[in-house]
């Protein structure tokens, strides 16, 4: 079968997408279970157990998914219009600023402890304020469409727009470092744009608008594929028989040149700079990831428990802030009493639990007011 009679010239598939749900149910876990060992303190760093599985697996199917899936999702939503988009930017902006007021800032000023990220607050308490995290991105990114979206660019050329960012931020990848003194204010802003080595490695800005933008773009074009695909099924089997050799033949390409891809992909500043290389096998590991998902949620959706997946899959930017705000004041509420976890897998998981239960507990409260309003 040619794979271009997949396709039609028309919308044929508008509806909800179950492969993306599991996808981001398990993206928002593995990010959670991730913060939460903000929370905790080794005396050494183990090899195999639940740190490994949180700090290395969400590098996989982390905050990739995450931005690649907001793209998807405006690719299928109707409120995707320029004004819609650069509301959306401008909150979402908003919103990351405020959210390291509420997860780092005031919990300090009550508790006279840093909660998670001393080594920014060491230079100046106020820095964490201006760090740029995921959400600042994704109001970036909604700005980018905005802006392409309010020029009328063609898919073609915003793919090429979207190209020369990502190569842009390679060519400042390495090349530019500041001194961090407590005068460098700007440089948190010019780093949420292009990449400043010692500023991504010190998590002042972890996601540069160069280095990831790349990631929303290619999600709302996979959207715009899918949508006119007539047969789901053989179009993931293909997705799939490419993009799983392609990572193996990655994978021999490294070891060859005697490079351990596993350790470059793990390795915490090539994860947040992205070069070239390393952002395509991340594209690999995003198709594989999906189609397999698709696989899966044929056969899950048929249970019960897939209303769980849904809820989380729907809630994960509310999931992702609430959760952020409560382990900010539980790292600081535990340094402050002394109380430091140990490094067992039963100490973290109960963290975790305690995490996500308090953030359903916000949402469940959250949904009965929105609920109250509307009737």
């Amino acid at each position: 079968m040619n794979i271009l009679n997949l396709f039609s010239t028309e919308t044929v598939n508008n509806g909800r997408q179950p492969a993306f749900d599991l996808c981001k149910t398990i993206c928002i876990i593995l990010m959670i279970l991730c913060h939460v060992f903000y929370v905790i303190k080794y005396t050494t760093t183990p090899t195999l157990n639940a740190t490994y599985i949180a700090h290395n697996l969400v590098r996989l199917l982390g905050a990739q998914f995450f931005m690649f899936s907001m793209g998807l999702g405006l690719a299928y939503t109707k409120n995707n219009s320029a004004k819609c988009c650069l509301k959306r930017g401008v909150i979402l902006l908003f919103t990351g600023y405020l959210l390291n007021f509420l997860r780092e800032i005031l919990p300090w000023m009550i508790f006279g402890s840093y909660p998670m990220f001393s080594n920014i607050m060491a230079h100046n308490k106020l820095l964490m304020l201006l760090s740029g995290d995921i959400l600042q991105f994704a109001g970036l990114a909604f700005l980018f469409f905005a802006f392409v979206k309010h020029l009328k660019l063609s898919n073609f050329t915003i793919l090429i727009t979207t190209l020369i960012l990502t190569a842009i931020g390679a060519f400042c990848t390495n090349e530019i470092t500041v001194n961090l003194t407590v005068d460098n204010f700007y440089f948190s802003f010019i780093g949420l744009f292009i990449p400043i080595k010692n500023f991504t490695a010190n998590d002042y800005v972890c996601f540069c608008f160069c280095n990831w933008i790349i990631y929303p773009v290619a999600g709302w074009l996979f959207g715009k594929v899918i949508r006119k695909c007539n047969n789901l099924d053989k179009f993931y089997l293909y997705l799939f028989c490419l993009s799983f050799p392609m990572f193996l033949l990655a994978w021999a390409a490294f070891d060859a040149a005697g490079k351990n891809i596993w350790l470059i992909l793990m390795n915490p500043l090539a994860y947040h700079q992205q070069n070239p290389v390393i952002l395509a096998v991340y594209m690999n590991i995003i198709a594989i990831a999906v189609s397999v998902a698709y696989v899966l949620s044929n056969y899950f959706v048929k249970f019960k428990f897939w209303n769980i997946i849904k809820h989380l899959s729907s809630e994960l930017p509310t999931l992702y802030i609430v959760s952020w705000v409560i382990i900010g004041w539980m790292g600081a509420w535990l340094k402050f009493n002394h109380k430091f976890l140990t490094k067992d897998f039963d100490n973290i998981f109960w963290v975790f639990v305690i995490v996500l239960a308090l953030s359903e507990v916000y949402i469940y409260f959250k949904n009965k007011l929105k609920k109250r309003k509307d009737s």
